[in-house]
């Protein structure tokens, strides 16, 4: 922009409802009741002022339903000084964007803003509502509950539920080791259930393995089975896989990574002097690549790696069934600028989602890495032994950025008739593996992929619950606190039909449909409201007492740690007083009886070390407790 421009910034919403009363004119056709957020009367008398000088004046928030309201709000203000204003929608920040968006001269979305302003006071008539319930029959007066927040809690405290309920599994694999074609190979035994050690025995014993010698000599291969493998790479990042990624590959939280993100969404100085929008919007559920950006890439993979593009690619794949498809992927604007040309003017984390996010795009255009899975079957009776393998013809993307180092491939060619001949065997024991706790990154894909929230709000949701201590989250793990666990009960039983799933997706379509303008605002909050008030008309459904022993272990696990010789990101340590359970008397967990004193039942919670703690209910009475190792 030249000089003749003046760009200042509203630092986010500049109005919302009030934080300590309602704010909902419930007589008045729902009507929402603003007010100005701290310190932004000051910061937009400011704004005033330089827009008195000006002829023009385009707002430019963000190009979703967030930055419609706080573009509605600025218009509010800005409209009293007779001018003309107009409504910029950025999806990137680039020169040719700004220029045809200026040419548009576009106004506000009343159906982005009616939508937005439906979701917030329904939002705020659950938690005004809901809240106070919360209080009187739980008897604890800081509690508040929020409507999404609350679907995506319920997740947590059933995955916790499904942990405390696991029973282990002990299952046997069987192995037969010897020679194919002269090559050293080993067969598995096929089966669909998972064998018991006497299933295991009883076979050994019918093919003749045992007693020495053996009278399993040979095996003939009597079948082939191939199938084609065709994995295609994965897509253009949307918001909730580059958040899932992120955590993953960077270790960076949802908030960090949306951070930075507007930071190169927003653009750096580079070489040139010039600020630079580095990528497109970053909040997004959509995978869809414009032809612009996808041909861009297209021609960098031509210059720079021509054997992995893949021609044709410019068919855009089915969007997932909640996507609002309101904005293209999570992309770089230009992939001609590297990583390592731009290395120079990025922070260290900038540089590391940059990249991320620069790799992705490129990726998303290769060919699929092609091959075929073969399977040999040798049958012995009525059992069956196989042999896998892949044959991999052509790596495709996964040679990006480097080619692959060939791993040891198998040089293994029989065909039907060829003999195993047999040598010895093996059996291995295994152990069903718990249900593992959710991370940041897959209760987002989980939140994506179900319709719940939307990618503006995803970090938030998970941000609130932490702020309101009904989670906690270790090494990467998401696990309900005491307070959870109860709020989530309370709420599940009584308020069920408000939070759940399908619920909370059939309120985000409406939301689409009066942003689409086919459906109203004031239609949507009456019969929600309705039906929260009918609920709240009948008797309440009490919850199972979870225990003082449960809450007072979150309220006071340094207390217990030390009582029960846990160390932080220690092992589990033995004192004096206490004997730790066997392997074997862990059976008795299994059952949630306490092996200790046989009165209290098993509870689970997430310890900071990140690994599950198994205590007993009766604690502090009865002092036992483990890890799940």
């Amino acid at each position: 922009m030249d000089k003749d421009w003046m760009v200042v910034a509203t630092k986010g919403h500049i109005k919302d409802l009030p934080p300590k009363s309602y704010g909902v004119d419930i007589s008045n056709f729902f009507e929402p009741e603003y007010e100005w957020l701290k310190g932004k009367k000051s910061l937009f008398a400011t704004i005033v002022s330089k827009a008195k000088k000006c002829s023009k004046i385009y707002i430019a928030s963000d190009p979703d339903r967030e930055g419609e309201i706080i573009a509605k709000h600025c218009f509010d203000e800005l409209s009293k000084l007779k001018k003309p204003i107009y409504r910029l929608r950025l999806k990137e920040i680039t020169k040719e964007e700004l220029k045809i968006q200026l040419e548009k001269q576009a106004g506000l979305d009343l159906g982005e803003i009616e939508s937005q302003i439906a979701r917030r006071v329904v939002d705020r008539i659950f938690g005004f509502e809901v809240s106070p319930d919360l209080w009187r029959q739980l008897k604890i007066p800081t509690l508040s509950a929020g409507r999404v927040q609350s679907t995506v809690l319920h997740w947590i405290c059933d995955r916790e539920k499904e942990i405390q309920n696991f029973s282990k599994e002990t299952y046997f694999l069987l192995k037969l080791h010897g020679t194919l074609k002269k090559q050293s190979t080993e067969l598995k035994y096929h089966t669909k259930e998972k064998l018991k050690e006497e299933e295991i025995n009883s076979i050994i014993k019918e093919l003749g393995m045992i007693p020495e010698p053996s009278n399993l000599k040979e095996l003939i291969l009597s079948n082939i089975k191939i199938k084609q493998l065709n994995r295609k790479p994965p897509k253009a990042f949307s918001t909730a896989s580059l958040l899932e990624v992120s955590f993953r590959a960077l270790k960076f939280d949802s908030k960090k990574t949306m951070r930075i993100a507007q930071s190169l969404f927003e653009g750096k100085k580079l070489h040139s002097g010039e600020t630079v929008g580095l990528i497109t919007y970053m909040r997004t559920d959509s995978t869809r690549v414009s032809d612009s950006k996808r041909q861009l890439g297209e021609n960098y993979l031509k210059k720079k790696y021509p054997k992995l593009l893949l021609e044709g690619s410019g068919k855009q794949s089915k969007q997932k069934k909640f996507s609002q498809d309101a904005h293209e992927a999570v992309i770089p604007i230009n992939p001609n600028l590297t990583p390592h040309q731009i290395r120079n003017y990025l922070t260290v984390d900038e540089w590391k989602l940059y990249q991320l996010i620069w790799e992705r795009f490129l990726v998303s255009l290769m060919k699929p890495e092609s091959g075929e899975e073969v399977v040999y079957e040798f049958p012995i009776g009525k059992h069956l032994f196989i042999h896998s393998f892949e044959r991999i013809f052509d790596a495709g993307f996964k040679n990006f950025p480097e080619p692959l180092i060939d791993k040891k491939k198998s040089t293994l060619d029989a065909k039907v008739g060829d003999i195993f001949f047999y040598e010895s065997y093996s059996t291995f024991e295994k152990e069903t593996e718990p249900p593992i706790r959710y991370t940041q990154g897959k209760l987002i894909q989980k939140m994506e992929d179900t319709g719940v929230g939307r990618p503006s709000t995803y970090a938030n949701i998970l941000e609130t619950l932490k702020l309101r201590k009904y989670i906690v989250e270790y090494q990467k793990n998401i696990g309900p606190s005491a307070l959870g666990m109860k709020v989530d009960g309370f709420l599940d039983l009584n308020f069920h039909d408000l939070i759940g799933e399908s619920f909370t997706k059939d309120l985000e379509q409406q939301l689409d449909q009066i942003t689409e303008n086919r459906n109203s605002r004031v239609e949507l909050i009456s019969a929600f409201y309705s039906k929260l008030k009918q609920i709240l008309k009948s008797p309440r459904k009490k919850i199972e007492s979870f225990g003082p022993e449960f809450g007072s272990i979150n309220k006071n696990e340094k207390s217990l740690t030390e009582s029960s010789g846990i160390k932080s990101n220690v092992g589990l340590k033995k004192n004096k007083n206490q004997q730790l359970p066997k392997e074997k008397s862990l059976n008795l967990t299994e059952k949630k009886v306490c092996p200790k004193c046989s009165d209290g039942t098993i509870k689970t919670k997430l310890g900071k070390n990140g690994k599950t703690i198994y205590f007993c209910s009766r604690y502090p009475h009865c002092d036992y407790i483990t890890y799940d190792n």
